[in-house]
Parts: C-alpha cells; sequence; structure tokens
C-alpha cells in the first residue's frame, strides 16, 4: 500500500476517534474537564513509552551516520521553522498557539506509525532523531511560550519524564541495553495508547465549542497553508541549493523521512499543553484537525517533490 493510501487510512481513523471524543462529552458520559486529566496522562506516562521504545534498535556505524544526518537536519528546519514563525509574530499575523502550531508537528503519534507501514521498521529509528529535537525543543522553547513564563525553568524541563525519557532512550542505545520482554510488553501497549488518547483529548475540546464558534477561526486556513506547503517546501529549498543531496546521495531515503516529519499537521502536543495552560484550547485543537485532515492531499505531494528534487 502506498504513502497516501496508508495516510488516508491512518488520518481517517484517528479522526474517527476525536469523533468519539466529541461525543462522550456532548453525550455526557464525560464532562470536558475531564480532558485535563487525559492530556497529563498521555504527556507525562504514554508518550515517554513512544521515546524510550524507538531508540531500542541495534547500533550500527551507518546508522548512527545516518542518524546524525537525520539529527543535524531536524535541527536546522526547527530553528528555520521558530524563524519564520517568530516573524510572523512580530508582524501580528500570529499568535502564540499559531506560532507553536506552525514549528511542532505531530511528527510522534502520527509519522512514525506511518513510517514503520510505508518505508519499513528500520527507518522509525531515523523518524526519532526528528522527535528528538522536536522534544528537547517543545519542552524548553514550546512549553515556555505555551505557559508563558519569561524565562525558562530547567529544572522543570530536565525533571520532565519526556525529556527524562530522550535520555534514558539514548543511554540504552549506546550501552546496547534491551529492555525485558514483560516491562517492554507493558510499554508497547502503553505506547499504542498514544494516538486514541491525544484525537480524544481533542475531540473532548471540540464538544465545548459550538459549530460557529469552530468555523470562525479564520487563521486556520493560513496555520494549515503554511504548516502544511510553505514551510515544508520552504525547508527543501534550503536542502536542494546546499547540495548536501548531491554529496551524499546515500541519504536520501533517512531525510526522506524527515521530510515526513517537517510537512506533518500541527502537534497534538500544542493543543494537549494549550488543555493544561488553558491557552486558547479550541483553537489549538481546530488546526490539529484541520491540519491532519488536508495533509491527506499535502503529505503525498510533498513526498513526490521529495522524490523528484533528490
Amino acid at each position: 500500500m502506498n504513502t497516501s493510501l496508508v495516510l488516508m487510512s491512518k488520518l481517517a481513523s484517528m479522526m474517527l476517534v476525536a469523533a468519539v471524543g466529541f461525543a462522550t462529552v456532548r453525550t455526557g458520559i464525560l464532562e470536558e474537564r475531564d480532558k485535563a486529566q487525559l492530556s497529563r496522562l498521555t504527556l507525562y506516562v504514554l508518550q515517554p513509552c513512544l521515546i524510550v521504545l524507538s531508540f531500542q534498535i541495534d547500533l550500527t556505524s551507518a546508522r548512527m551516520q545516518g542518524f546524525i544526518a537525520a539529527l543535524i537536519f531536524s535541527c536546522v528546519v526547527h530553528v528555520l521553522f521558530i524563524a519564520v514563525a517568530a516573524l510572523l509574530g512580530r508582524l501580528g499575523m500570529l499568535g502564540v498557539v499559531e506560532e507553536l502550531s506552525l514549528i511542532y508537528t505531530n511528527c510522534g503519534n502520527l509519522i512514525l506509525p506511518i513510517v514503520a507501514m510505508t518505508l519499513g521498521e528500520e527507518m522509525v529509528f531515523y523518524a526519532s532523531a526528528y522527535q528528538l529535537t522536536y522534544n528537547l525543543l517543545f519542552w524548553t522553547h514550546g512549553n515556555s511560550r505555551m505557559s508563558g513564563a519569561r524565562s525558562v525553568e530547567w529544572k522543570k524541563i530536565l525533571l520532565n519524564p519526556n525529556v527524562i525519557a530522550i535520555f534514558a532512550g539514548m543511554l540504552l542505545l549506546v550501552t546496547g541495553i534491551r529492555i525485558p520482554g514483560i516491562l517492554r510488553t507493558s510499554m508497547e501497549m502503553l505506547e499504542g495508547m498514544v494516538g486514541p488518547c491525544c484525537m480524544l483529548v481533542i475531540g473532548m475540546t471540540m464538544a465545548g465549542s459550538s459549530l460557529q464558534e469552530v468555523l470562525s477561526f479564520r487563521k486556520a486556513w493560513l496555520v494549515c497553508f503554511l504548516r502544511l506547503l510553505v514551510l515544508p517546501m520552504l525547508a527543501m529549498a534550503v536542502l536542494h541549493l546546499s547540495g548536501f543531496m548531491d554529496r551524499f546521495p546515500e541519504l536520501v531515503p533517512v531525510l526522506r523521512v524527515s521530510f515526513l516529519a517537517a510537512a506533518a499537521p500541527p502537534g497534538a502536543n500544542v493543543a494537549q499543553t494549550a488543555v493544561l495552560y488553558n491557552r486558547e484550547p479550541v483553537r489549538a485543537g481546530v488546526y490539529n484537525l484541520m491540519g491532519m485532515f488536508f495533509c491527506m492531499l499535502t503529505m503525498p505531494l510533498i513526498d513526490y517533490l521529495y522524490a523528484v528534487l533528490f
């Protein structure tokens, strides 16, 4: 099954899960305020399991070279995205939620399964390089922006379960230590809950607003256009002009994975933290859902352009 069909199938399934979250609130099974507890569970318990498990592979020199290349690329891309979002924010075109929706993509619970299904399990390792940069920046820059903190509280960041999971995963990777069978099975069960829980929270968030309110977010179209098309194409242009791929053609498949992550819709973590800090959570949820819908068309396009260029 090709990338576009897998992507459409995956996104359609995830949007149905969001519809379930919407229905649980509208029917009174759950209350909208319950979403905050589910957000904490997802961010601080389930997602760390996903991060640690992504590093449970055999390390070779070729894989290390590819991982380093993917890591460097992800750093350059995030710096580029942060610069563009900050510029648009200073021009008064975007607010904090919009800026973070442009910078941070759904590279975890959406891209990792798609990469595994379309490109193979081995490529998930390279996708984790993008996720590593994402998590380090999101839980420093992104979390500080969303919370409104004027300075980065390094103690809280270093004690964040997601950041701890990153360093724990890297330690296990370098030392070659494997998580024991029973514990790994339990972590895999928790890992599998990340996507559904994220979408449930978004659906519950949407249930607390009216359709008129949802449709009133005119910036959603701008955010989707920038996030899904303009920024990935800008990153692709920078890579093409650098001539890097001409010198290292063996890295073309590796960075293809990174481009899928860079072309993904606004991250679910943006909507999750918006709920935690009560920072326009409905708006963040709208950006996430609209982005997921339209990326069924834009991500295959970006992937095709990448194949043509490189």
